[in-house]
């Protein structure tokens, strides 16, 4: 079972690298352009030199897209991260207004146990357990 397992890492090993060599030669516009030239239709009447400027106008107008892309991309991540980060601070900010304000019902003698205080302000449930860990704590 153990031999089955390295021969499959080393067959995945060696497309990887097969792979990432091909990658390399396909990326020389030299050979790109040749290939086309002989294998595409729509490229047989054009020279070499016409094919290359071709694909290096449309590798640009690409780069274009993905730059467009990856800014819209990181906007998109700081808009988000702005929106976490504000629900973040209103949760926090209600919170410890909530904490301030059971705590001064008690030390005004408004109320005589926290569950009170927090029935009478009305606290969300969600907020109870941290409220009262915080208050317990101190």
């Amino acid at each position: 079972m153990e031999d089955k397992k390295e021969l499959k890492e080393i067959m995945q090993e060696s497309k990887r690298l097969y792979d990432e060599q091909c990658k390399k030669i396909l990326s020389y516009k030299q050979i790109l352009s040749y290939l086309f030239q002989s294998c595409l239709e729509e490229y047989k009447d054009l020279s070499l030199g016409e094919i290359q400027e071709l694909l290096e106008k449309e590798t640009e107008s690409e780069m274009r897209k993905m730059c467009t892309f990856s800014d819209a991309i990181w906007e998109k991540g700081i808009e988000k991260g702005r929106d976490e980060g504000m629900e973040r601070g209103i949760k926090e900010g209600s919170l410890i207004t909530s904490i301030n304000n059971v705590q001064n019902l008690i030390k005004k003698h408004v109320v005589s146990n926290i569950e009170e205080a927090m029935d009478l302000l009305g606290v969300e449930a969600s907020l109870r357990p941290a409220i009262l860990k915080s208050i317990q704590m101190h």
